[in-house]
């Protein structure tokens, strides 16, 4: 057999042409299906399209001509190879069927193998046509989402020239006035200490980024004690949320298995996660950091994680947004004060994949946010 099993309708008035008919496509394990008038042959194929069908023309009530125009004019079922199968041979007979919208006409008596070469020409052709609209499909698909990035990295490089002008115009009056021999104002020096960090993050993100999605990301294997590492940021983020008037609370036991991983990394997911949480949380609102050991369930039962969450009761985060947050190029709305510069929360979720771990992400609009890491131990 030169094709897999197909789904085979046979319309004609004679049961015993049926009968052999179904017999020569089954001995080739075809799924063949018979019904006796073109009412029910269009019945049948509305309820279950089959694949090729093959069908007599002298029948009572509706000839094959007509149960074929009838095919052709239903959108679902056009494109579906009818195969005539008549003991009329004449030139005009076959004229008026291909004019009907057939694809093939065999005459009776009828080979066996021609019946069988003809049903699987037609179903290959079938089948290779549907497999090109899929990938026609697929292509369009693809050429969309192309274009959507195109879009989104255009709209991110401008943000982004936006976001790098400020700090680099601060450093810049800050060296023309020390080129000019003048005194800068108390406290300009230190803010063009501040915009140099910022647009050196920044860089470095985007740097980050590049060699994260070419595997090119270098992981150190660093011992970490978990209690040690997470007071270390309790201790710097207390501070900046007393500044901000946030109150900052903790919980971890006293004890957390050693974790490996880089070190200078992972300290970065924790500080983005809690710079994003302070700075998104307004004054009398509230930030959580805490830790526990998480054991995996499902693929990963018999695993042990890390758990390390960061929640506050900040502003929260869209719903229709929620899903792109860990998209290098996806930015909140123009015109939003707290937009993010697109490149934090997708560093994150990439540094945490790097070292095996998940990220997930929980929030409410208006109700804070809930971000919670995995890391293997």
């Amino acid at each position: 057999m030169l094709v897999p099993p197909a789904d085979v309708l046979l319309v004609d008035d004679n049961p015993t042409n049926l009968d052999v008919l179904a017999r020569v496509l089954r001995s080739q394990n075809h799924r063949v299906r018979t019904v006796t008038s073109g009412a029910l042959a269009l019945e049948a194929m509305r309820r279950q399209p089959p694949e090729v069908v093959l069908l007599d023309v002298a029948m009572p009530d509706m000839d094959g001509y007509q149960t074929c125009a009838l095919i052709r004019d239903d959108p679902k079922l056009a494109s579906i190879p009818v195969l005539f199968i008549s003991a009329m041979d004449g030139p005009l007979d076959k004229v008026k069927a291909f004019e009907s919208g057939g694809r093939d006409y065999v005459t009776k008596p009828f080979a066996a193998e021609e019946v069988l070469a003809r049903v699987e020409h037609h179903v290959n052709l079938g089948r290779l046509q549907k497999n090109l609209e899929q990938q026609n499909q697929s292509l369009q698909d693809a050429n969309l989402k192309l274009k959507e990035i195109h879009v989104l990295k255009a709209n991110f490089t401008a943000m982004l020239v936006h976001d790098l002008r400020s700090p680099l115009t601060s450093v810049g009056l800050t060296l023309e006035l020390l080129r000019s021999g003048q005194t800068p104002r108390p406290g300009m020096i230190d803010q063009a200490v501040d915009s140099f960090q910022r647009v050196q993050g920044l860089l470095d993100e985007m740097l980050d980024l590049h060699r994260s999605e070419h595997g090119q990301m270098p992981l150190r294997s660093d011992t970490i004690d978990p209690v040690a590492w997470l007071q270390g940021f309790a201790d710097q983020f207390s501070v900046r949320a007393q500044a901000e008037e946030v109150l900052f609370q903790t919980y971890w036991p006293e004890t957390l298995a050693p974790i490996k991983g880089d070190r200078s990394k992972l300290d970065r997911v924790l500080h983005n996660l809690l710079s994003n949480a302070i700075k998104f949380t307004p004054r009398g609102g509230a930030v959580k950091l805490e830790a526990s050991v998480e054991f995996g369930a499902g693929v990963e039962a018999g695993l042990r994680f890390l758990r390390i969450a960061v929640i506050d009761t900040g502003r929260g985060i869209p719903a229709e947004q929620l899903p792109f947050i860990f998209d290098p190029f996806r930015q909140s709305e123009p015109g939003d004060a707290h937009r993010g510069f697109g490149l934090g929360l997708a560093i994150v979720q990439r540094l945490v994949a790097a070292h095996h771990g998940q990220i997930r992400a929980q929030s409410q609009l208006g109700f804070g946010s809930n971000f919670t890491v995995l890391l293997p131990c």
